[in-house]
Formats: structure tokens, sequence, C-alpha cells
């Protein structure tokens, strides 16, 4: 299997640039990393310029991996927006199509808020461009810590994906950024799990370097709803309205005929409260919303008889107020129409007194109908014809209602 070295050839004279002044809060603290005489440095103030002949040397100030902070790593705009920079070494894999993937490595600057994660790169790997990126901390994903099973030169790196790239990261000091030696990159690797903490426990890594736990939200204090003072009673609701459709010219009180039995009758109930009740001489009628407020009715078809019948609607809302409607029905039923053929009294008794039979007579009657009403005088009179008790039968029977 062969194995592939992550190194980096990046000559810099001297550096003295807002990615090698350690800031907290944002602000410049004094403390700068600077490449001075071909080594990295840490020096009190600003690094000297590239063409200035330094007469003294910088002050330095004790590494911070001497007391066990790793060198490098930062804690920026601690008041406002943590964000933690850690010096790292990258490399990405890239899927090109199905067969070829692409590698590009770098070192760099991985800065991790509570909201964001960036990557800068500083200085160009052996395995391409590495042009960085800027992301939002909730399209990472799958972090875990990846051990050197790829031949890379570090021992272990925390690996994940954000954007279909696989980004691996290690802490690389930035003294060490131009070292060739495995020993000495690899002793940063104790180091890389700060990466792994600070994507999975961002709050405590950054309370661990000044920053101040987020202030809780805060509630507004609970107002007491106004108390009323002799509250009003709310009026009583207006009952619903009531139409009647058929019979036309139905209301309430009136007389309306019909010539039609069985009968249906319609109307439309409407309340400004809500959807209301409708039955009709007690029953409940069918109903059929036409919107919030109005509903159809109808009745089941009523038999009727001759003469006049009371009908009385009543419709209530949610509150239960009510109105009643009551009108009267006068059936009178068309006459059937008459059969020219139809007997009459006189024809009858003709027929009676010519020698026809009271059977043939009663069969005629029948088929044919008759044109009067008969009276009890006019049944005296067709018993006394020759007309026996079987045809005043059937004379009854066939006799139009009166």
């Amino acid at each position: 299997m062969k194995t592939v070295s992550l190194t980096l050839a990046f000559l810099v004279l001297v550096i003295n640039s807002p990615l090698a002044r350690a800031q907290v809060g944002g602000q410049f603290t004094g403390i700068s990393q600077c490449f001075v005489n071909g080594a990295w440095v840490t020096v009190q103030g600003d690094c000297p310029s590239a063409g200035a002949r330094s007469t003294s040397s910088p002050s330095p100030v004790s590494s911070p991996s001497s007391t066990g902070t790793p060198e490098g790593v930062q804690l920026l705009n601690v008041d406002t927006d943590p964000t933690l920079r850690i010096p790292v070494d990258h490399v990405s894999d890239t899927p090109k199509n199905k067969f070829v993937r692409a590698l590009s490595g770098s070192h760099g600057w991985l800065e991790i808020s509570r909201k964001a994660i960036r990557y800068q790169p500083a200085a160009r790997g052996r395995f391409g461009s590495d042009l960085g990126f800027e992301g939002n901390r909730s399209d990472v994903i799958d972090v875990e810590m990846f051990p050197n099973s790829q031949g890379f030169i570090r021992n272990q790196m925390v690996k994940f994906h954000i954007r279909d790239i696989t980004h691996y990261y290690s802490y690389s000091a930035p003294s060490h950024w131009q070292s060739h030696e495995k020993e000495i990159i690899r002793a940063d690797d104790v180091y890389s799990p700060l990466i792994l903490r600070a994507l999975q426990n961002f709050e405590g890594v950054a309370e661990e370097y000044g920053a101040k736990p987020p202030a809780a939200p805060t509630l507004p204090a609970p107002v007491a709803p106004p108390v009323a003072s002799d509250p009003k009673p709310a009026p009583p609701s207006a009952p619903p309205v009531v139409m009647v459709l058929y019979p036309t010219g139905a209301s309430d009180k009136g007389t309306v005929e019909v010539i039609e039995s069985p009968l249906t009758i319609r109307g439309v109930a409407m309340d400004s409260s809500g959807m209301p009740m409708v039955t009709i001489d007690g029953a409940p009628a069918a109903l059929r919303p036409k919107d919030a407020h109005a509903v159809e009715f109808w009745s089941d078809p009523l038999l009727l008889k001759p003469g006049e019948r009371l009908i009385h609607i009543t419709a209530s809302n949610p509150a239960n107020a009510k109105t009643g409607l009551t009108f009267t029905i006068r059936y009178a039923p068309p006459p059937r129409p008459v059969n020219p053929k139809a007997l009459d009294k006189a024809e009858i008794i003709a027929l009676l007194q010519g020698g026809v039979s009271a059977a043939r007579a009663a069969e005629l009657i029948k088929e044919n109908g008759l044109k009067f009403n008969p009276t009890e005088d006019d049944l005296k009179d067709l018993r006394t014809a020759g007309g026996d008790e079987s045809l005043i039968q059937v004379i009854q029977q066939a006799a139009r209602p009166r």
C-alpha cells in the first residue's frame, strides 16, 4: 500500500497579519505568532517588519503548549460571537466521478462558532488547490475521530462530511507547518480531539477558553388581565329568520291553497350566530347548509286530505333563541276528467226500462263511469226502475268524490 505524506512547503520570512496575531474578544492581545529566522516564535507585540533589522530580540512569551494549551488556539469575539480558531492540517476528499476521487490539502485555520464553521487555508498542500469553505454547523454530519487507515502521515484525524465533501482535520501548531519530521508532526495529534470536542460540545470548549455561556432568554413578566368592573350582560341573541319557499305564498298566520298531494314544504332559515336548527310540526327537518349562517330545509312528503291543515315551523339557534311560523294549507284536489261515455241517472233508468239487465248496466258503469254523484233519492229511483242491490253498490263505488 502506497503511503502518502502530507508535506507543505511554504516560505514565509515574516508574518505580521491578523492570522498570526492572538486575539480575545476580537481585539489584539499583544501576542503574535511570527516566523523569524526560519522558525515560528511567540512574541509580545507585533512581528518585526521584513526589512527592519532588530537591534534586540523580540520579547518571547511562554509557549501556550508549555502550559497545556495548544499553540495558536485562540478564542475570538468573546463577548459577541465566540469563535474558536484552531491551526490545522486539512485534507479533503471530493468525488470527481463514479471512479475517480480528488484529494486536496493545506495548512490553515479552522474557525468554529455557535452557528457557523469556516476553514481558511494559509498554505497550499501537495494534493492540489484547497480553497477552504464556510457553512452552517447544522450542515456538518458524521463527525468522528479517524485513525490512520489510508496512509496519511497523521496518527489520528477528525473526519466529517459537509456538502458531499469528506474533510479530515488534525491539529497542527503553526511552528510545525514547515516541518517534514513525522515525530514532530505526529506529536501534535494529541490535541486533535479538541476539534472533535468543539464540534460536539462547542459551549463547553468555549467556556474553557473564557467565553461566557449564552444568556438565558428573558421572559416578559406575566401581566394580570384587567379586572372588568360591573360587566354588562351580553345582549340576548336575535332569533333566526325563516322563509317558506314552497308552497309559494305561505306566510305566518296566512292560508295557501294547494292542489297536489303528497306535498313537500321547503324553505330557508338564517341566523347571525351560527347554523340554525329547524323542525316542521315537531319533527326535525332535513337540512343542507348554504353558508355558515344559513340552511335550506324541507319536510318529508305530506299526504293531504281535501280541506285545511295547519303547518307549524320552528327555527332555533345555538343560544336557544327561537322563531315560529304557522300557516294553513287548504287542499282542493282538481276534478277528475269526465269520460264522454259516462252514464247519468236518466241513461241508467232508460237501460233498465228498455230491457237491459241490472248486471249489464253495472258492467257499463264500471267501464265508462258516472256523470253524477247519486243522492239517496237517486238510488231510490234506480231501484224502482229495476236496479238490484249489486247495481246500487257499483253506482256508489263509481260515484265521484263530493
